[in-house]
């Protein structure tokens, strides 16, 4: 009789054991959220700071601008990820030379950003389309450089990042991606380091794209 009441016991406590894992599982599935994804051709859209990069190969200095550029790495050098578009003189000078100034633009270059990145300064002289639009250029010559190779950059840029190529230009189809050392980080004599943080101390994809200078894709707008 005992051994009866102990095995209706041990029979009973089983069952309830099964019954709350039951329950649990079901509470369990209904906690669950489904997300539903859906695959979109359209990129997000991102708020980075906007560049032009001086590269020189001779006589004939390269000014574009740049959006993809990154710092990846800061010890023991800092190092820069850059994206240049092929088939342009930037991208041909810095794959031969390996050397660039990196310019941080601000606001007041937004005016230069058609010019220098919706045209080939195979076709214009740059340097003087931006004198005429009140940024000529200025003679600089870099850690490595001499008086002779002196690279031309714009004048007023919130930084200037004096960039060597790491190893070689990676082919990643519409552009070549480049690791770069940075050697030296510039800034104007008139830099005032409190506004570093600030956004409008910089020329940002936001503020073109509100201005209606580059579009959604980040394209230079006709």
């Amino acid at each position: 009789k005992n051994k009866r009441s102990i095995d209706d016991r041990a029979l009973m406590i089983g069952c309830r054991l099964l019954l709350f894992a039951f329950c649990a599982s079901l509470l369990l599935r209904d906690s669950c959220v489904v997300c539903a994804l859906t695959v979109t051709d359209t990129s997000p859209l991102l708020d980075v700071p906007t560049y032009s990069l001086a590269t020189k190969d001779g006589t004939t200095t390269g000014m574009n601008i740049l959006t993809y550029a990154t710092p990846v790495s800061v010890r023991p050098d800092r190092i820069w990820s850059i994206g240049l578009y092929k088939g342009t003189v930037s991208h041909e000078q810095f794959s031969k030379t390996g050397r660039g100034v990196l310019q941080m633009l601000k606001p007041q270059h937004a005016t230069l950003v058609s010019l220098l990145g919706g045209s080939s300064g195979r076709d214009i002289d740059k340097r003087k389309e931006c004198a005429k639009l009140g940024f000529p250029w200025m003679k600089h010559h870099d850690a490595d450089g001499d008086n002779e190779e002196m690279l031309e950059l714009l004048p007023d840029c919130a930084y200037y990042l004096e960039l060597s190529l790491v190893g070689l230009l990676v082919d990643c189809g519409s552009h070549g991606v480049a690791l770069c050392k940075v050697k030296r980080m510039l800034v104007p004599d008139n830099h005032v380091s409190s506004n570093d943080d600030d956004k409008d101390s910089y020329l940002n994809t936001r503020s073109l794209r509100t201005l209606g200078i580059i579009t959604k894709l980040g394209r230079v707008a006709e």
